[in-house]
């Protein structure tokens, strides 16, 4: 078979894309495999948020938090390539006590881990946020988080990895996984075969699809989000906005919508969200879910009526059931590796996508990530998820 390499990445999102350039860039034969675009799935139609504040708070997504945005500020020099990377205030406007106090644990915690954030009163808030509508919040957690530009973030790793050798093909759907004994001995694609010594699913919300062809069921899950894009505004807009009731909002609900934006370099508002239960995996967008999002960003900010939306998408967003990401080794087959289901993927990237090229070639990660491991499901009861 000529089609070998040492590692097949199936899944050409940034995870994927990151994973491939670190793999090229220690010397492994590199294939990746993408069924659409090259970053078309969840990493094109994210808000390009290097997120801080609103993960776990152990010990090891703190570090992964932590030292993920100290390798961003330089990823663009490294990756010889401009994404539109910067600092931004992020605030979580909170309407009530319950959620007032536990932002108040939650600001201490990631301060304490090197994170800096505090707590904003009702009128500081105004302050910081002079348009925002902000009579029935109490006031705000604040933090500094990140901003980029996903679609160049994608395109930046994907130029690194071709120049170390790494092969990426887009529109190669793969359609069948060969197992011999415990391990994937070919993968088919398109119209061709291929085979290497390690293979890895970093496929997003099409994780467990791809996997369950190797046999292996993972209980990788997905929400339906939509989100839209609107024309550049001159408006004095100064942080990233998320409702800090947005996980509560989404909870058990069918459909629901949590208003949120990023503003970009360019001036145009990304908007986000709304998130409702499907069993199918599509990008298609709704008319409920837009407009909803659509009014509920006007009665936060009323400076922005009027604004034009460019455009709007559905994305499946992936999860687990304990809502930790799944990486490592797949159980029962030997040189299955899987990695999907990030909270703040742009923001670790970076780092653990580096850690992943090692695990993936043989070597010890810097750090113990027994806590992502897919074999934690094997044999267990699923846990409640947050949808």
């Amino acid at each position: 078979m000529t089609n070998t390499y040492d590692a097949i990445i199936i899944g050409g999102g940034m995870v994927g894309l990151a994973t491939a350039y670190h793999l090229a860039r220690r010397g492994a034969h590199t294939l990746l495999l993408e069924a659409s675009d090259l970053g078309g799935g969840s990493s094109g139609a994210c808000t390009g948020r290097a997120q801080v504040a609103e993960g776990h708070l152990d010990p090891l997504n703190l570090r992964l938090i932590r030292e993920g945005l100290a390798r961003l500020e330089t990823l663009q020099d490294e990756l010889d390539a401009e994404f539109e990377f910067h600092r931004i205030g992020f605030l979580a406007l909170i309407d009530a006590p319950h959620l007032w106090d536990a932002w108040v644990a939650r600001a201490s915690a990631l301060a304490a881990a090197g994170i800096p954030a505090e707590m904003l009163d009702q009128k500081a808030l105004r302050r910081a946020e002079p348009l925002l509508n902000a009579e029935r919040f109490l006031g705000a957690a604040c933090a500094r988080e990140g901003l980029l530009d996903p679609f160049r973030f994608c395109a930046a790793y994907a130029r690194a990895a071709r120049r170390y050798g790494a092969t990426l093909r887009p529109h190669t759907p793969v359609t069948a996984l060969h197992v011999a004994g415990s391990r994937i001995a070919a993968i088919e694609a398109g119209a061709e075969c291929f085979a290497a010594d390690r293979v890895a699913v970093m496929a997003g919300a099409w994780t467990a699809r791809v996997a369950r062809l190797a046999g292996v069921d993972l209980p990788i899950r997905h929400t339906h989000a939509e989100a839209f894009i609107t024309e550049p505004v001159a408006l004095p807009l100064h942080n990233t906005i998320q409702l800090a009731s947005f996980y509560e909002t989404i909870h058990g609900k069918d459909r629901a919508v949590s208003v949120g934006f990023s503003r970009h370099a360019n001036g145009s508002l990304l908007v986000t969200e709304a998130v409702f239960k499907s069993a199918e995996l599509h990008r298609r967008s709704s008319a409920w879910g837009l407009a909803t999002v659509a009014a509920d960003l006007v009665r936060l900010y009323p400076a922005l009526a009027g604004v034009n939306v460019v455009r709007g998408w559905g994305i499946p967003t992936p999860f687990t059931p304990d809502d930790e990401p799944v990486v490592g080794w797949a159980p029962g087959v030997d040189n299955l590796f899987v990695a999907a289901a990030f909270m703040e993927t742009i923001t670790i990237v970076p780092l653990i996508c580096d850690w992943i090229a090692g695990m993936i070639i043989g070597e010890p990660p810097p750090a113990d990530l027994g806590l992502f491991a897919p074999a934690r499901f094997s044999g267990n009861e699923p846990l409640e998820s947050r949808l």
